[in-house]
């Protein structure tokens, strides 16, 4: 795996800007990442391969008007994977299919825990949704969430604690009506 320190990558974002080889450096970089982000939101492999070739070719398309701040430029590619998702997404019902379940499998985990906490948690809001995917998968601090998710750290922390406790009753079948 590439590594990329944070002083590097604003030299590497300007020398993107340029020449595209180094913009594939830090496709390389992010990939996995986006890619398993998309992955926890859509469920399917081809969806999320989708949405990883949209955010880049985004990314690419727009690197011009990017401007480095400090902060890390897969927060950038985040919220382009986030605004593709929610815009696939919103004409799309919530349920699985037979064939999204199959694909969840490639999950390496013990697959009957998972489907289920996958299951439950696309029936949360999309905002709590995308706090615990952003902090538990892609183990994000709090100050990274709240950046790519354009809200304060408090926000992701109430997003977060009733995005998880809505999964406990709901795991526990406690449910609250």
């Amino acid at each position: 795996m590439i590594d990329i320190q944070l002083e590097n990558e604003a030299e590497l974002i300007k020398k993107a800007k340029i020449d595209v080889r180094s913009f594939i450096v830090l496709y390389k970089y992010y990939l996995p990442q986006i890619y398993k982000y998309a992955y926890y939101h859509v469920i399917n492999k081809h969806e999320a391969e989708d949405v990883v070739s949209q955010t880049f070719l985004q990314a690419m398309e727009n690197l011009d008007e990017y401007k480095y701040r400090g902060i890390p430029f897969g927060h950038w590619l985040y919220r382009i994977a986030s605004n593709i998702i929610y815009h696939s997404q919103k004409h799309k019902k919530n349920d699985l299919n037979t064939a999204d379940l199959v694909q969840v499998a490639d999950v390496e985990i013990a697959i009957e825990d998972k489907l289920d906490l996958l299951m439950l948690l696309r029936t949360l809001p999309d905002m709590q949704q995308q706090a615990l995917i952003l902090r538990y998968t892609q183990d994000l601090s709090i100050r990274e969430v709240a950046r790519i998710m354009d809200c304060s750290e408090g926000a992701v922390k109430q997003l977060s604690y009733r995005a998880i406790k809505t999964l406990r009753e709901r795991m526990t079948g406690n449910e609250k009506d």
